[in-house]
């Protein structure tokens, strides 16, 4: 299956996160130190984190919505959800709520976002892929 026969919602929010994740290699190239004193590399980040990860959860609301499972109420329960629909599986889940909470800070938190811990997070970008090639290998069983 390519990515063309997926559910335009899911396509369109893959082909984002690919884009998210284009602009947060290039960021990762630089090192911390640069990265620490460069405000349009922080700030690029963050949006494209942010940007990932809702995509991420706006794939996971969508399959849900698709299955017999109730409706969760926080993005947490999406991810479990999605864990025990078989989307995901025990490490992905966990890597999920890690880019949850992380999420959660940029958004809610953003007057103590460490950038140190947003650089880590660059260095562990693998979570996004992953991510997709379950979501895929998913959707080919229907």
């Amino acid at each position: 299956m390519g990515n063309t026969e997926l559910p335009l919602p899911i396509r369109k929010r893959l082909e984002r996160i690919e884009i998210s994740l284009s602009r947060l290699e290039e960021i990762r190239k630089i090192s911390l130190k640069d990265f620490i004193n460069d405000w349009k590399s922080q700030d690029i980040s963050l949006r494209n984190f942010q940007i990932a990860v809702e995509s991420c959860l706006d794939i996971g609301t969508y399959i849900i919505s698709r299955s017999d499972a109730p409706v969760p109420d926080t993005y947490t329960e999406i991810v479990k959800t999605l864990r025990k629909l078989k989307v995901i599986d025990e490490n992905l889940e966990s890597e999920f709520i890690k880019m949850v909470r992380f999420r959660n800070i940029i958004v809610h938190e953003y007057l103590y976002i460490d950038f140190n811990k947003v650089y880590e997070n660059l260095r562990n970008l693998s979570f996004f892929r992953n991510f997709a090639r379950k979501v895929i290998d998913y959707i080919k069983k229907f």
